[in-house]
């Protein structure tokens, strides 16, 4: 009788057993937390501390509890936090559809078991959404309403699904010192900004940009944004720390590439094989400086130092064009992404027969790469990335996860001088076919104009960075980029006129709450001014900013104890504050691996090591004593008060309208006004600038 009382039981319990469906994790969970969860839980960051990427993760939970409750979904945070019964509603950017949040239920109530791994599997590696080709994006939609651009549709349905809307549109002053920022990195001329905010021309904001894109002032501002990738210095680093004299070279080329607009995949082609393209060609071999202008140890010589060396070439040159840590398969298959160690050193070989050469040319010496010869002896795969364990021999070749990586190279041809094998991986790299060399570089220029990428890890598009906010605004930004023929203006040009851009930076309580990190761009952020365009716009304001372009680095005084706590030879010469020899833009100061300027280290210049995806932003009080107490920036102050006692001679109100014009853009409230006039009571004219130079609106860009 007992057993069939525990049969009938059974039976009872089939039906409720039939409710709970077991569930492929892997096929049918993973996708929704990897598409709509771990951008802000796991990948790249852990908001309200909860981490997605485990089982145990899960059940941790946050700073809101435990995550799920196994075998009810009704008790699980995940679940009501998804269907918005318990607020806010997740993910911030609209709810999940319906089919993905019946999938969640059903996993939850089956007791919400777990992939093998935490990693993801080999084949679903294969098809990552930044290994797959680009997604042809129609323009059908119309657009939202006046001054809309196709970027604003993409922004504006994001919004529009988590409830949100647009800012309004920012000021014209705004607008025109946030333009300046953007492309030149310094303030406007008080003159431009009046003549922008009476003009009556619809055309205004677009022949501003058009503008400023001219000027030489853009390619030295956004030349500096490469060669933070390129990893760039005026020295080799290491205990010699030696001095490249001639690298400035190298500089000047980006910043003359830039401001012709050379298009994106001969920028990249030419730095990586100019020499092979064009050996005739002075600018070509400079080119190639992208490859020399990393560290080098001096101190020894010998297989492992050359293998250090090759790693800093693949390493640099796949985080900075294809947004990959190719670096993190030197010893072993790539734990996240689809790199095994055999596609490591194919790339390897590609730059194994290169050598740094200093060459003359026409002007002085130059600082390039090119081969050895044009046959090389056999590369190998080394054992745990030890040069002294070389194993199986490997041939050129480049990633197999992308379209034709995994193709074998031809040998060089009988006349060409090098191995060619440089001139292929260019051509493989710019391919339209190449899905990531497009992506990772406009998401780049969005980064420097909105204050971060729409991919947040932008020079880790593998598994373990962050997912794109926008994926479809992404590739087809990336499809227009390459339909314009590869143009960075053009993609400039293409965000600043948006209404995205040209929105108020202002705070909505609402907004907030709903996306704390703006990842959907509610707002328009408030960005600080890197090191250099807090230095610039102080030298500019001053009236004392020299705007020579190009040559030799400069030298600006740096106190005499740090130059005495560096190792014997140490070549700085001794200038003062008052040498307008100095007073260039900062992107031609010297860049010491050693000793980097104070002003320009304080606000977080990167320590030129390795490729430099984005800069840290701090705020320490280094930086307000520096702007307090800096003897550079005490001079230009007295500077700027000469400047306005001979702009506005002897008129204490004239003197403040256009001390904050100068620095701000706009004249001065009736408080702050006052507030100056009696400052300038007790205090000098000088005083008065210094105190403009440290106001958070001066270094912050609205």
């Amino acid at each position: 009788m007992k057993l069939v009382a525990l049969f009938a039981l059974l039976l009872a319990a089939l039906p409720c057993l039939a409710q709970k469906p077991s569930v492929d994790f892997e096929k049918q969970v993973r996708p929704i937390l990897e598409k709509s969860c771990l951008g802000c839980h796991g990948v790249g960051a852990t908001l309200s501390h909860l981490d997605l990427r485990s089982r145990a993760g899960l059940l941790k939970g946050g700073t809101r509890g435990a995550g799920m409750v196994p075998g009810s979904a009704e008790k699980s945070l995940l679940y009501k936090l998804v269907t918005g019964s318990r607020a806010p509603l997740m993910p911030p950017g609209g709810k999940l559809p319906p089919a993905e949040i019946q999938t969640l239920k059903a996993w939850l109530d089956s007791g919400a078991a777990w992939g093998k791994t935490p990693a993801l599997a080999t084949a679903q590696k294969q098809t990552w959404w930044a290994f797959r080709p680009l997604t042809p994006i129609t323009e059908n939609s119309p657009l939202l309403g006046p001054g809309e651009t196709h970027i604003d549709n993409f922004i504006g349905a994001r919004l529009a699904g988590a409830r949100l809307s647009p800012a309004p549109p920012a000021s014209k002053r705004t607008l025109i010192r946030r333009a300046y920022a953007d492309l030149w990195g310094l303030p406007p001329a008080p003159e431009d900004v009046e003549s922008f905010v009476s003009s009556a021309d619809p055309q205004t904001y677009a022949k501003l940009i058009d503008a400023l894109l001219s000027s030489p002032r853009y390619g030295e501002r956004w030349g500096r944004h490469w060669l933070d990738l390129a990893r760039y210095a005026d020295s080799g680093g290491f205990e010699g720390d030696k001095d490249r004299p001639a690298m400035w070279r190298y500089r000047d080329w980006v910043i003359a590439a830039f401001n012709s607009d050379l298009p994106y995949d001969r920028f990249l082609r030419m730095q990586i094989a100019g020499d092979e393209l064009r050996p005739s060609d002075p600018a070509a071999l400079v080119a190639t400086g992208f490859l020399a202008c990393g560290p080098q140890d001096i101190v020894e010589n010998n297989p492992r130092t050359r293998a250090n060396e090759i790693d800093d070439l693949v390493s640099t040159t796949s985080a900075a064009i294809l947004g990959l840590t190719v670096g993190c398969a030197r010893c072993h298959d790539h734990k996240y992404d689809p790199i095994p160690t055999n596609d490591y050193y194919r790339l390897a070989a590609v730059f194994a027969p290169t050598e740094r050469r200093e060459i003359d040319l026409p002007g002085g010496k130059a600082q390039i790469v090119t081969d050895k010869s044009r046959a090389f002896g056999p590369s190998f795969v080394l054992r745990r990335g030890d040069a002294y364990q070389p194993a199986e021999e490997i041939k050129p070749g480049f990633l197999s996860a992308l379209p034709g990586g995994d193709l074998a190279l031809p040998g060089a041809p009988p006349e060409a001088h090098t191995t060619r094998r440089r001139v292929q991986l260019g051509q493989w790299l710019t391919s339209e076919k190449n899905p990531l060399t497009a992506r990772v570089m406009v998401n780049r220029i969005w980064q420097h104009h909105f204050g971060r990428g729409l991919v947040n890890t932008p020079s880790n598009f593998g598994l373990n960075g962050e997912l794109p906010s926008h994926p479809e605004l992404l590739d087809w930004l990336a499809g227009k980029f390459i339909e314009s023929g590869w143009s960075i203006k053009k993609m400039h040009r293409l965000m600043l006129l948006s209404r995205a851009f040209q929105q108020d930076s202002a705070i909505r309580p609402e907004a907030l709450r709903a996306d704390p990190q703006n990842r959907l761009l509610w707002r328009m952020p408030v960005r600080r001014l890197e090191g250099e365009a807090v230095r610039d716009s102080i030298l500019s304001v001053a009236g004392s900013l020299n705007l020579e372009v190009g040559g030799p680095a400069v030298y600006p005084p740096v106190d005499p104890s740090l130059r005495a706590d560096t190792f014997q030879g140490f070549n700085w010469p001794d200038k003062t504050v008052d040498d307008p020899s100095t007073w260039r833009r900062s992107v031609y100061v010297k860049v010491k691996r050693s000793l980097l300027l104070p002003q320009l280290e304080v606000f977080d210049c990167p320590e030129i090591t390795y490729s430099v995806e984005k800069r840290n932003v701090t705020t320490t009080p280094l930086q307000a004593l520096t702007l307090l107490n800096d003897p550079l920036i005490l001079h230009q102050a007295s500077l700027f008060a000469a400047r306005l006692e001979k702009e506005r001679p002897h008129d204490p109100w004239a003197q403040i309208d256009r001390g904050y014009w100068l620095c701000l853009g706009r004249s001065p409230t009736d408080t702050e006004r006052k507030l100056s006039l009696s400052f300038l009571k007790t205090r000098s004219l000088a005083e008065f600038c210094h105190t403009l130079l440290n106001l958070n609106e001066f270094v912050y860009v609205p």
